[in-house]
């Protein structure tokens, strides 16, 4: 990937879930991609996605919180773990997507997802980022005191993955100054913004926009089909420069240098 030809990074998305949308993908690498897979079945998606679209596809793989329950049924091998290192390597990828969900509930049994099993699976691949000494992409909903714990442990340990996004952030303005961009953690942490998501609360998420350092703010999709992803990372785009009262092409340039930083080793 040259880097100096892409102006825009979609640092979140699962664009591999939608393959007859991948023809208005931009070929000629003006746009980025970060692709997640989430729930082990679909890693080789992303690994066949990024064969046939290398110049704009950063891969990423992980277990999000949704399919805890595939682990511990054994759905998801208890193998799993040393898969996703031979991935990451084999693909140069980042981890993610990872996280905590306390909101989230089992279409089937109608239950939230347990929670004390979400923390160990977290905590396992943080502990396999900060090996490898990859980026990590976290998810977080309704459990931002939780993900602190976890990640201020990591950090007493000096366990840290090198750098850390919270993609879609949603908590609170206070939670973020506080506690994820404070000390060493906080230097490591990138602060990522979606239409689908921050574009429910504007006001509020104008406020987290603004406390985040200028060269730590990222813009995503979030979306699982790519015929969209332009339309919302514009709108991102837009969310961020009307917050910080810039213009649109200095939040594109501003955002796009701190996407160069963020994934340095993958362009």
């Amino acid at each position: 990937m040259n880097s100096k030809d892409v102006t825009i990074f979609d640092v979140h998305n699962h664009i591999h879930e939608t393959p007859s949308e991948f023809e208005v993908l931009d070929v000629k690498g003006h746009t980025a991609y970060c692709v997640q897979a989430t729930k082990y079945v679909d890693w080789d998606d992303v690994v066949r996605l990024k064969d046939s679209y290398r110049s704009i596809i950063i891969p990423a793989f992980g277990i999000h919180p949704w399919f805890v329950e595939r682990v511990l049924s054994g759905e998801i091998p208890p193998t799993w773990a040393d898969e996703l290192r031979k991935m990451l390597t084999q693909h140069h990828a980042i981890l993610g997507e990872c996280g905590l969900d306390k909101a989230a509930r089992n279409p089937e049994t109608h239950q939230v997802y347990p929670f004390e099993p979400q923390i160990q699976l977290l905590e396992t691949q943080v502990s396999i980022a900060h090996d490898l000494d990859i980026p990590v992409s976290l998810h977080c909903v309704r459990a931002f005191g939780a993900l602190s714990d976890v990640l201020r442990k990591a950090e007493s340990k000096g366990q840290l993955p090198p750098l850390l996004m919270l993609h879609s952030y949603s908590g609170s303005p206070d939670m973020l100054e506080q506690i994820f961009l404070k000390g060493e953690l906080g230097r490591r942490t990138y602060v990522s913004f979606s239409s689908a998501v921050n574009g429910r609360n504007q006001t509020k998420s104008a406020k987290c926009i603004q406390i985040v350092p200028a060269d730590r703010l990222l813009v995503e999709s979030d979306l699982h089909g790519a015929r969209a992803t332009a339309a919302a990372l514009e709108t991102a785009i837009a969310l961020v420069a009307e917050a910080r009262g810039w213009s649109f092409s200095e939040a594109q340039l501003q955002l796009a240098l701190n996407s160069r930083v963020f994934f340095g080793r993958y362009l």
